[in-house]
């Protein structure tokens, strides 16, 4: 029970990481608020995460939206009484280089992936002052925040300026008692990698041979991380960029017919 008495903020919760973690919060005596465009998806996420014992409400909305993200942040206060932690996972992945991608597909993959943690953080940050400092917050970058893959410029871009986002965070706002952290997750089996699982019937062999236990993800083996970042375990560790990637970045990658 490491987040006993902690309430969270999880947004893109509505599936993948975000699902999973939402439910290792609840486990671990976290209260959480389930955040997510996908209605769906939430009300899903939050009856998985109250069949295992959680107190757990969902919010709808756009992270690249401001008064949506600001929302989420007041729902949250008004049904907890405070906010503690925020996982900023929501992110969206479109395909394409940069000759090919419109500007409207690279708007939108910056604006969610990007735009969105800085506007929730924002909101959230306010909320921490308002308690008189203090609390967690964790952004979903990626192995892309360091390694690139073709066909998908946009994203790769959005995730390696996350990770700055996350060391500028921590700088400004550790004297508060903030600490700022991201998670570099591998591929990992959700509906966002799903696509190309079912493109071939060797994709996940091929994916498997990128990470060193050469296997693919499972949302929950992320979502531990998670949880230790969001916890007093973690009580030293602020800026930090945990790879969660199966061995991924041990230089493993070459090019095996992904692209």
């Amino acid at each position: 029970m490491r987040l006993r008495g902690k309430v969270a903020l999880i947004t893109g919760a509505g599936s993948g990481i975000g699902q999973a973690t939402a439910i290792e919060f609840v486990k671990e005596g976290a209260k959480v608020m389930v955040a997510d465009w996908n209605r769906a998806g939430g009300e899903e996420t939050v009856r998985l995460a109250r069949q295992a014992g959680g107190d757990t409400a969902f919010a709808l909305g756009d992270v690249s939206k401001a008064a949506d993200a600001q929302r989420m942040v007041a729902a949250t206060v008004e049904r907890y009484g405070r906010l503690d932690v925020l996982h900023n996972n929501a992110a969206v992945l479109l395909q394409g280089s940069v000759a090919d991608l419109s500007e409207a597909d690279w708007d939108k993959v910056l604006s969610v992936n990007l735009k969105g943690p800085f506007l929730v953080s924002k909101y959230a940050i306010q909320q921490f002052r308002k308690q008189g400092g203090g609390g967690s917050i964790i952004h979903s970058a990626s192995v892309n925040s360091a390694y690139a893959e073709g066909g998908i410029a946009a994203y790769c871009a959005s995730k390696g300026g996350l990770i700055q986002l996350t060391r500028a965070m921590a700088i400004d706002h550790s004297g508060e008692g903030i600490r700022v952290n991201c998670i570099c997750p591998g591929w990992i089996e959700t509906p966002m990698n799903a696509s190309f699982f079912n493109s071939r019937p060797d994709a996940r062999q091929l994916a498997a041979k990128l990470h060193a236990i050469n296997r693919v993800g499972q949302p929950e083996e992320v979502a531990k991380v998670v949880v230790f970042l969001a916890s007093d375990d973690a009580s030293f560790v602020t800026g930090s960029a945990y790879y969660v990637d199966g061995g991924f970045s041990c230089g493993l990658s070459k090019e095996i017919g992904l692209v």
